[in-house]
This record gives structure tokens, C-alpha cells and sequence, in this order.
């Protein structure tokens, strides 16, 4: 039998808000949102009433890095460990000698030397409270870059769904070669044993640290299976100096991370140039940050229906810049989403507190919801079972708790859900996981 879910709220992401209704779920699905003055008790195996409370779909988060979520929250060091630390150590001291410990590329080497002095035990850890973190900011869906496929088994695992874009480096046309069919094994083996909350795509991480042969091979490859791509663009200042001058601190990050020094292959042009003079640019792409994108990029981007992860924090965090949000607005209606990267450089991962530290009216509440749940859905094309509680959707949906003076627009005030549901069943209870 069906189940009901009462809220004196519930904000669909249809454009609409429904009041003293109640949401019906059967199997796993939604039914149909009623008035609760038409529920007849006897037609449902179990009815829950929220009272003062608002229903949301459930959060899609477009830019995750969540094997980096504790990389401090290690409980013993071990012989190996120390040994790959004072190599990491010696790494940092020979190739980045003389960049201030605040830069970009040294916080990045930073990071990646950590990760990489942790065992496979100690990530999957990481990667997994990651997971729950996100889960109790009720975030139902999220876009994972990453270069390992050790992660696949724990989403396959897991109840929320999971898009795994494969990150992707190479310095030269042999080892694009070899990058490419790596991959490719990979994701071919995975489609196999993917569950249905699973997807997967392909990430080149950057123009600074992909070359040229990678991307003409990943843009027919993903046309021609009709799988999305995603990559960092114009995200920091040493990105926009190596395209402007054709060397940057990002060549000693390329050789910290054992790829040779890379150059541009076209002289003095804009990321988004670059992008275009490849053949990468589609409605397939997604781009994230865009912190240092001009104009004429930016309607370069929307002419050719690029879609944006939008990471506002972590761009000030890491870059003191970000794209401005009346521009995200203007230039990608409909077409961004946001994302956290990671807690190694965001102090949570909440969508909402993204949402709120740019938001300065431009977004109504209801139109705001639908950058956190239907609009990334689209993105991701998987708006046909995500993205809004309409008729035979995935019942993935919040409920958050309002004071006795509140009501639905007050939900932008919240950081996160007292409860989380998953297909209907609740993953979330009183802020806190299931056991």
C-alpha cells in the first residue's frame, strides 16, 4: 500500500507550492500530491505528518571531490605512510621551491601529497563519510571527479545516486593513447556492473593538463556513446597565465605530478577559445568555476548550451575570485547547478550554504530550489527520474523542520534537512543517519 507524507509545505520544483498537502509515495515512487483533507486513512499502510515543515525534491550536487573529505582524520601512521611522506616532502621541496605555501598550486600539491600517503583503507574511509556528510545536507545525488575506480563499488553500494566522472591527464599523443584506452576498459567493465543509481562520464581536468590528442579522441568518444564531459575551466590565474605566456607555476604542478611540461596549442586565446578550437564545446560539457571568464566567453559558452557547476566558496577559498552570480545567471539560465568540491577546501558540504553565500535576492525561494534539484537533474539527464516530485519519479525528497513564525521561504534559511528519504525510504532521521 501507497504512504503518505503531510507538510503544512511542499515546493515540488514544478514552479509551483502546494500548502497543507500531502506527498504519496508508493514503491519507491511518487504517486500524486493531495490536499490532506481528501486522505482517506484506510487507502495507505502508513501516514506521516511533519506539520509545520516544507517538502523539497531531493539536492543534486554538481562538483565532488569526496575522497578528500578527512584526510587529517587519520588514526595511525604507519612505516609505509611516513616513508611516502618524507618522499612527498622531498617531491614539494625540489619542484616547488619558492611558491608561497598560499598558492593555488601549492595547496593543490599539498592535498594530493596527503591523499597520496594514505593507505586504501584510510580513502575509502574518507570517501565514505564523505558520502555522509552529503547525505545529511540533503544532497540525493552528486557528481564524483575522480581517477580511481575503487570508489565504484561503495557508490554501487550506496542509496543515492552517483554520476562518476573519471578524471583524465596526459602530456603527450602516446600517453593520450594510453589514458584513453584505460578508461575505456574501465567504463565498459563498470556499465556492466553498475547499479541503477550509478552513472558514469569522462573529466579531462583541465586545458593545462590534457593534451590536445586526449581531447579529439574524448569528444568523438562521447558522441558517439552519448556520454557527458566535464572539466575545469578558467578556474585560476596560473591557468590564465600558462594560456597568455605559454608557461606557468602550473608546469611545476604538471612535473610534482609527473607529467611533462605541456604548451598551449594555440597562442594567447581564452580558455573558452581553446575549448572552441578543439571541438569541445556541446551541450554535453559541463565546465566548473569559470572564476576568470570574460564576456565574449561567457556568450560562447551559452551559444553552444554549456552547462556550469557553479562553486562559489571554494573559488574565493582557493582563487579570491568567482564568477559573479548575476552573471551565472544572465549567461547560463537553466543551465548551472552548484557544487562544493570538497571539504579539504569548504567547511561543509551543504548546497544550501552555497546557494545562500551568493544569493542576494536575485533567486526567489522557489526559483532557487530548482537549481539544487530540477535544472542539475536536466544537466544530467536524468531529470526523467530525479530532480522533482512529479508522477513516477524516484521519491528522493527533504523535509525541513520550521519554526512556529516561518514559513516556505524561510527554507533559504536552513543549512540542512531534519529528515532524507531515498526512494521513499528514510535515510535521514532527526539530522542523523540511519543505522
Amino acid at each position: 500500500m501507497a504512504k503518505a507524507y503531510k507538510a503544512k509545505w511542499i515546493i515540488p520544483s514544478d514552479g509551483n507550492v502546494y500548502e497543507d498537502c500531502a506527498l504519496i509515495v508508493d514503491e519507491g515512487k511518487v504517486v500524486e500530491i493531495i490536499k490532506q483533507e481528501n486522505i482517506d486513512e484506510t487507502q495507505y499502510s502508513h501516514i506521516k505528518d511533519f506539520n509545520n515543515s516544507v517538502i523539497t525534491a531531493g539536492f543534486i550536487n554538481l562538483h565532488n571531490h569526496l575522497q578528500y573529505s578527512y584526510l587529517e582524520d587519520r588514526k595511525k601512521i604507519d612505516l609505509s605512510a611516513k616513508i611516502k611522506k618524507l618522499y612527498t616532502v622531498f617531491k614539494k621541496h625540489y619542484f616547488l621551491a619558492g611558491i608561497s605555501k598560499k598558492s593555488f598550486i601549492y595547496r593543490l600539491a599539498n592535498l594530493l601529497s596527503e591523499y597520496f600517503c594514505m593507505s586504501r583503507d584510510e580513502k575509502i574511509a574518507s570517501f565514505k563519510k564523505g558520502i555522509e556528510n552529503s547525505l545529511l545536507m540533503g544532497t540525493t545525488a552528486v557528481v564524483q571527479l575522480s581517477k580511481e575506480s575503487k570508489y565504484f563499488e561503495v557508490l554501487n553500494e550506496m542509496p543515492l545516486k552517483t554520476y562518476l566522472f573519471f578524471e583524465l591527464f596526459s602530456d603527450s599523443v602516446e600517453s593520450s593513447k594510453d589514458e584513453f584506452r584505460t578508461i575505456q576498459k574501465k567504463i565498459d567493465k563498470l556499465k556492466k556492473q553498475k547499479s541503477d543509481n550509478t552513472f558514469v562520464g569522462v573529466a579531462p581536468h583541465s586545458v593545462c593538463c590534457v593534451h590536445k590528442r586526449l581531447f579529439k579522441i574524448l569528444v568523438k568518444y562521447c558522441k558517439k556513446n552519448n556520454i557527458l564531459m566535464t572539466i575545469r575551466l578558467a578556474e585560476s590565474q596560473e591557468e590564465m597565465d600558462w594560456l597568455k605566456h605559454g608557461f606557468s607555476d602550473v608546469d611545476l604542478l604538471n612535473e610534482f605530478t609527473g607529467h611533462k611540461k605541456m604548451e598551449p596549442v594555440f597562442e594567447d586565446v581564452s580558455p573558452v577559445k581553446y575549448l572552441e578550437e578543439l571541438g569541445v564545446l556541446s551541450k554535453q560539457l559541463i565546465v566548473s568555476y569559470g572564476n576568470f571568464l570574460s564576456d565574449s566567453d561567457l556568450n560562447l559558452l551559452r551559444e553552444n548550451k554549456v552547462a556550469l557547476a557553479y562553486c562559489p566558496r571554494v573559488s574565493d577559498n582557493l582563487h579570491n575570485k568567482k564568477l559573479d552570480f548575476d552573471k551565472v545567471i544572465e549567461y547560463f539560465p537553466h543551465r548551472f547547478g552548484f557544487g562544493v568540491n570538497s571539504l579539504a577546501f569548504n567547511s561543509d558540504l551543504s548546497l544550501l550554504n552555497e546557494l545562500k553565500y551568493v544569493n542576494c535576492g536575485q533567486l526567489d525561494v522557489l526559483e532557487a530550489i530548482k537549481y539544487l534539484t530540477i535544472v542539475p537533474a536536466k544537466i544530467l539527464r536524468l531529470n526523467n527520474i530525479i530532480g522533482s516530485l512529479e508522477v513516477d519519479k524516484d521519491a528522493d525528497f527533504n523535509v525541513f523542520e520550521l519554526n512556529e513564525n516561518e514559513d516556505y521561504n524561510s527554507l533559504l534559511n536552513k543549512e540542512k534537512p531534519m529528515h532524507v528519504y531515498i526512494k521513499g525510504k528514510r535515510i535521514v532521521k532527526n539530522y542523523c543517519l540511519k543505522g
